[in-house]
């Protein structure tokens, strides 16, 4: 494997930034002098022997020395201590600890009032990065120079490490720059790569350099190559720029900024863009997400996806779900709330990428809405709400125009005896169009609907004393309901139709329902307890008892079947290792199961997992989706992960990927294949230190 001077560089300073924040960490005591021969305020001394020499103003400690101080501990077979300058120097079999680090060494010195000190022939271990360093020297020359001889780095544990950086001299300025002479880096002893000298930022925040190039081939682009560059433009900034290079596409430049501001705001604007050799023309895509409040009661967001024409994706298209996209959607809002009420404007844009072109494509541009929250109405038990909205129906084939739905309501909660709870709603629909159409629907129009619902429920709850275990009780919470709605029924046709919102359907339906919670409550005595929903379950169905209605696969139903579907809602979590999910309607008049969605996740809780989830959709979809994940065989980890279309009779996609994993490091191999397109990849990491990014050979 080529490894280029860039990545490495990153890496070393990454190391070297993560050791010296340790020696950092160690060689800043602060010890409280006194002015006499007591042991100083804040230092404790314990030793076999612990004398003071008044003159020298030196305390002398020999035999099981331990010295405490500012959370750190020093151990070592002799130890002085020089109060009028403020060196210490410990001797023999010299261990430092301090929040589980340990720095071990033959000698140690450092003076308390500038924080120099030196090491000779240290062994340093910090235990969040499980990071070893090993030098003949370690010293701190000044308030942020260092300077390292002989020195080794790793996070491998064991006296051969799988990985190893090594120096001859470092000399380092935090925040500034350092100098590294015969730097190598190791693989199981054996050198692999050699520069006599390198120059490398030594930074604690982000820093900026080129990332580890991408190189692979395509059915569709060629053989690629990529030099990625990382700019750290500020602490809240970043901009990523990618030079890509496509023998059978051309040259094209992507561009990834990100930034973090106050109060969550954020945002990511991506693109990428290439004049494509094979159809000599410009094509790109352009992507943008943003939330930015301007007041505590104002906010913009966004969320756009355009590209240069309908086949980029199924061209450039990366991830699962996207190169086979149907609809690619735009939008844009600004929203605004105070207390109970809440108002926004939005613009829509949507892109059918199937059709030959977009002239037909219904736009909305813009959306504004404006709602009230309910509140209580003049002095009586009813509560009024009010949702209202304006729709600019836009597009170049077809019809287009307003519409302006206005949707008052009262609602009546209440609490009935035998633990029965009343809920009911209703109020009255008005809608009016301004249309541009040369058919009926032409001009201003409009209509009213009233409508109605309300439902009666009726919790029953039990709790049940287990103490298996950590399971200390289980309640269990039945919660039966019927409930009722209503819309008017009038003659629509002569409305214009933009979408299902303009034809609501007059009915009335009454349904029940029957809802299933339990839950765990676990914990030990003395400890807080931890509630845990083990299983949620719920059947409904509804009966028509006058008009039409529409679901999901149907639109209008025949009136002669006056049953709903049937729907089972269902999820399960026995356990930390068990995950089971169910939604699915079934039709009784057919005899047909409508949709069905039915997942389960199995997990030992040490890598090794397996699960499938399924999507039936009656004459419109039919796949299952598989993961498997193995890691008994070690050191090596399979993962298999197939999308696989009863519908089609085919696979839409298969991911496999194999792992080779140490303990400081590991090689993944993956192939991936779907339709037009094959690819395999490998990345090699180093724990601790980041990957070396991926490689595609073929």
């Amino acid at each position: 494997m080529n490894v280029n001077n860039d990545h490495m560089v990153t890496m070393i300073s990454r190391s070297v930034t993560i050791f010296l924040g340790v020696v950092l960490l160690f060689l800043s005591p602060r010890i409280s002098t006194a002015a006499d021969a007591q042991v100083p305020a804040g230092l404790k001394i314990q030793a076999d022997t612990l004398t003071y020499d008044k003159p020298t103003d030196t305390y002398q400690a020999t035999g099981n020395v331990e010295l405490q101080w500012d959370g750190s501990t020093l151990f070592s077979d002799r130890a002085t201590f020089q109060q009028s300058t403020g060196d210490a120097v410990a001797t023999g079999k010299v261990r430092l600890l301090k929040e589980s680090n340990t720095l071990a060494s033959e000698s140690l010195s450092v003076n308390i009032e500038s924080q120099k000190g030196e090491a000779e022939n240290a062994e340093l271990f910090y235990k969040q990065k499980n990071l070893y360093v090993k030098g003949r020297r370690l010293a701190k020359t000044g308030l942020e120079d260092y300077r390292l001889e002989q020195a080794t780095f790793t996070t491998c544990d064991g006296p051969s490490p799988g990985w190893k950086f090594s120096a001859s001299k470092l000399n380092v300025t935090l925040d500034e720059y350092g100098t590294a002479r015969n730097v190598l880096f190791y693989v199981k002893g054996i050198p692999l790569f050699y520069t006599p000298y390198i120059v490398f930022p030594v930074m604690r925040e982000r820093q900026s350099g080129f990332l580890f190039p991408h190189i692979g081939s395509s059915n569709k682009k060629g053989f690629t190559f990529g030099i990625p560059y990382y700019w750290a433009v500020s602490p809240s900034q970043d901009l990523t720029v990618d030079v890509d290079v496509q023998t059978k596409r051309g040259v094209g430049l992507g561009l990834d900024y990100r930034y973090l501001g106050n109060a969550g705001n954020h945002g990511n604007l991506a693109g990428y863009g290439i004049y494509d050799t094979q159809q000599r023309r410009e094509r790109g895509e352009v992507k943008l997400v943003q939330l930015q409040s301007i007041a505590t009661d104002l906010a913009f967001r966004s969320d756009l996806d355009l590209t240069s024409d309908r086949e980029f994706l199924n061209d450039y298209g990366e991830t699962t779900g996207v190169y086979n996209r149907q609809f690619l959607d735009s939008s844009a809002s600004l929203s605004w709330h105070r207390q109970a009420y809440l108002a926004d404007i939005e613009g829509k844009y949507a892109e059918n990428l199937n059709a030959p072109n977009n002239r037909a494509t219904l736009q909305r541009l813009p959306v504004a809405r404006f709602s009230a929250m309910p509140q209580q109405f003049v002095g009586t038990p009813l509560y009024a709400a009010l949702d209202s909205e304006f729709t600019n129906f836009h597009r170049v084939d077809g019809s287009r125009g307003e519409r302006f739905i206005l949707n008052p309501s009262l609602s009546y909660y209440r609490s009935l005896p035998a633990g029965v709870n009343l809920a009911a709603r209703g109020g009255y629909q008005l809608r009016l169009y301004n249309v541009n159409d040369a058919g009926a629907a032409n001009g201003a129009s409009g209509i009213g609907l009233g409508w109605a619902n309300g439902s009666l429920s009726a919790p029953l709850e039990r709790v049940y004393e287990v103490g298996h275990g950590d399971l200390q009780r289980l309640r269990h919470t039945l919660v039966p309901e019927i409930d009722y709605s209503y819309t008017q029924e009038r003659s629509q046709e002569h409305l214009p139709l933009f979408d299902y919102d303009d034809r609501p359907l007059g009915q009335q339906l009454v349904g029940w329902a029957l809802t299933s919670y339990l839950t765990g409550r676990y914990g030990t005595s003395g400890a807080a307890p931890d509630y845990r929903e083990l299983l949620f379950f719920r059947l409904s169905q509804g009966y028509q008892l006058s008009g039409s209605r529409r679901d999901l696969l149907n639109m209008v139903d025949d009136d002669r079947d006056r049953l709903t579907d049937l729907r089972l809602e269902m999820r399960a979590k026995p356990d930390q290792h068990l995950t089971v999910n169910l939604d699915s309607r079934y039709n009784p008049n057919l005899g047909k199961i409508s949709t069905a969605t039915a997942g389960f996740d199995v997990t030992d809780g040490i890598g090794d997992t397996i699960g499938a989830s399924y999507f039936y959709g009656r004459n419109s979809l039919n796949y299952l989706e598989g993961r498997l994940g193995i890691s008994i065989v070690k050191p090596f980890v399979f993962n298999y992960t197939p999308r696989y279309s009863f519908d089609k009779g085919g696979f839409l996609e298969s991911l496999y990927a194999l792992e080779y994993r140490q303990q400081c490091w590991s090689l993944d191999f993956s192939f991936q294949e779907r339709p037009g397109n094959r690819e395999f990849l490998v990345s090699f990491t180093l724990y601790g230190l980041g990957s070396f990014g991926k490689i595609k050979p073929f």
